[in-house]
């Protein structure tokens, strides 16, 4: 019964297990980027994002992509009375909460910039007694930082990049692998575009393809740099076949 009232819960509201707020990063999300305000985090790598449901006049339920559990926790009876839905994953032992998707009987995701419903995590914060012992795992709110700040994913982690308008799914960057690094002439194409960039070996020899930028640390290096010449580094990604320019050389 209670599982039943939990998928009626969460469809009411228009979420589904396995429902996602985030995609892969694609090249063209660079662009994007440029032209939006942002914050990122970093997470850990394969790991979905679920939802920690409070059901009002029932119980908070942690859904993941494939199972669910009930979770009891210290809540303002306020809160409890209106429910809402928060996504959230889990870090080993722990829920990391990340965004608020309905609070208090209101969708919010659609309509409300990332800013707001990050305001109404805090009144989440504000309404939860934190107790591990009682909830049986830790819980805790998701880091974010301005882009310029994020630091880079370590081993098995990601960076998810959160836009601040309504509705946006978050766009997840997976590192590559860096063991094929190589030195490139980086040249500015300025016909093609303000941020364009051709690569020449050592030797002259012009690649076939136009070198590929996927993070906004790297797209601003290089828009930033006085020349239009330079040397970079660059690793090959198999899944774009081209060259991915990752720092300078």
């Amino acid at each position: 019964m209670q599982s039943q009232q939990l998928q009626q819960f969460l469809q009411q509201h228009g979420w589904f297990p396995g429902t996602g707020i985030s995609k892969l990063f694609q090249p063209a999300d660079v662009g994007t980027l440029r032209t939006m305000q942002a914050v990122a985090s970093i997470r850990p790598r394969g790991v979905l994002s679920g939802f920690l449901a409070i059901v009002p006049g029932n119980q908070v339920f942690f859904v993941g992509p494939k199972s669910q559990r009930a979770i009891r926790m210290r809540l303002a009876d306020s809160l409890r009375k209106e429910g809402a839905i928060l996504s959230a994953y889990e870090d080993g032992t722990d829920i990391v909460l990340e965004d608020v998707l309905m609070w208090k009987g209101v969708g919010i995701f659609r309509s409300q910039s990332f800013d707001t419903r990050w305001k109404r995590m805090q009144e989440f914060v504000d309404a939860w007694k934190p107790d591990p012992i009682l909830q049986g795992c830790g819980i805790r709110l998701a880091t974010y930082k301005a882009l310029e700040d994020v630091g880079e994913p370590e081993d098995r982690q990601v960076l998810e990049f959160v836009p601040m308008a309504a509705g946006m799914k978050r766009m997840v960057w997976i590192p590559t692998e860096e063991a094929n690094q190589t030195t490139w002439i980086a040249k500015r194409e300025r016909l093609v575009g303000p941020d364009i960039f051709s690569l020449w070996s050592l030797e002259g020899e012009k690649q076939p393809t136009l070198a590929l930028v996927r993070t906004l640390q790297i797209s601003r290096m290089l828009h930033c740099h006085p020349v239009d010449e330079f040397k970079v580094q660059s690793i090959w990604s198999k899944r774009f076949a081209r060259w991915e320019i990752v720092g300078m050389a």
